[in-house]
């Protein structure tokens, strides 16, 4: 039997979408250079991630992209272009990549398990980082060697380096950095989905819509910005732009403070219920004109589909998230900023020199610039 094992199109399990046999068929399409990209977590650095897949394309061969992934992230490299296959990272997957090679293996968490991962497989070229004999993390290429001290050296981290994530993912794998932008686009059931949901909810169709997503996780101390601060947004946004809907977003964590968001809110606010699929949140995202939120994942979702962001900093490097021209960041003035502490007692906290003057005021601007 004639197999063309190395075809794109290949599946081995079920007929590929050309139901073709192998012999003869005129879609082949072999692989050509091979890439594995191992980047799991955290959602928000996954999809930043995604700004390298600009430039594997421009390959003078596209390479085959295989990407193994968090399977909570899944959902998120499923929706970017130039990825041929997303990987969850569980037993079975490890298992069968033992058994494959790559041409070049992109290894850019800083954990022992992925890093393991990446030595283990089969490839010509490595880049990011490894693991050593000891258990120990370190960088596998001299590029990467900066990209990596920022994970040890705090002052260098927070306030002498300039460089946006992006940029610095670039140069950890000595390519050149030319503003590549990270891209996804949710499916047509995603949209669908998002559309019932805002009719169900009431939604005018063609108002201004701008989306508040107050949550920012739980481990860094005062990542998100003060919940008073939300609510006095959504009453001077309804008292000067009365005909724009608020859409509060946020997962099941959130689902207290979302309610109790909404329930102050008023007329054209709008809560979908939280905690829904991820592709639900990609295309809701996709559907504002304007995303109010702090350093989160629906920060990076909002950028990777080019909505416009105002995006509220406290304890995290605003320096390393670039907005590529989509809105404005507000950032704390306190002095002890970025900290990414876990618990913080100060009083005022750098959430409270957020003022809600200058995020209203960035906030309908970005509705002008729409």
């Amino acid at each position: 039997m004639f197999l063309h094992l190395d075809c794109r199109h290949y599946l081995g399990d079920r007929p590929c979408r050309f139901h073709r046999q192998c012999q003869d068929c005129p879609h082949f399409e072999p692989m050509g250079p091979r890439v594995l990209i191992v980047k799991l977590g955290a959602l928000g650095d996954v999809v930043r991630t995604g700004c390298l897949l600009p430039a594997l394309s421009a390959w003078r061969e596209p390479p085959h992209v295989t990407w193994l992934t968090a399977p909570a992230a899944r959902p998120l490299v499923e929706r970017m272009k130039g990825v041929h296959r997303v990987l969850p990272f569980d037993a079975a997957s490890l298992a069968h990549l033992e058994l494959e090679s790559f041409d070049t293996i992109l290894s850019l968490d800083k954990e022992p398990a992925p890093c393991a991962v990446a030595m283990r497989v089969r490839a010509e070229h490595r880049l990011g980082m490894g693991l050593s004999r000891y258990g120990t993390v370190y960088p596998l290429n001299e590029e990467c060697e900066y990209y990596f001290s920022l994970g040890l050296d705090d002052d260098e981290k927070f306030f002498r380096n300039q460089k946006s994530y992006p940029q610095l993912l670039f140069e950890a794998l000595g390519w050149p950095w030319r503003g590549e932008r990270y891209e996804l686009t949710p499916t047509a059931d995603d949209a669908a989905r998002a559309e019932a949901a805002l009719r169900e909810l009431g939604v005018p169709a063609g108002a201004p819509l701008v989306g508040i997503n107050p949550g920012a996780g739980h481990i860094f101390a005062h990542k998100a910005w003060r919940e008073e601060g939300y609510r006095e947004l959504i009453h001077e946004l309804k008292a000067l732009r009365p005909e724009a809907c608020i859409l509060l977003l946020g997962g099941a964590d959130e689902a207290e403070l979302l309610g109790r968001l909404a329930r102050t809110g008023g007329e054209r606010v709008f809560l979908p219920p939280p905690g829904g699929p991820l592709g639900d949140f990609i295309a809701l995202v996709a559907r504002l004109d304007v995303l109010v939120c702090g350093d989160t994942l629906a920060l990076h979702l909002a950028v990777a589909q080019r909505r416009r962001v105002v995006a509220i900093f406290g304890p995290t490097c605003e320096q390393e998230i670039d907005l590529y021209g989509l809105g404005e960041k507000i950032v704390t003035p306190i002095g002890c900023s970025p900290c990414y502490l876990r618990h913080c007692e100060k009083s005022p906290h750098c959430q409270d020199l957020n003022q809600v003057e200058t995020v209203l005021a960035a906030t309908l601007l970005q509705l002008e610039t729409k």
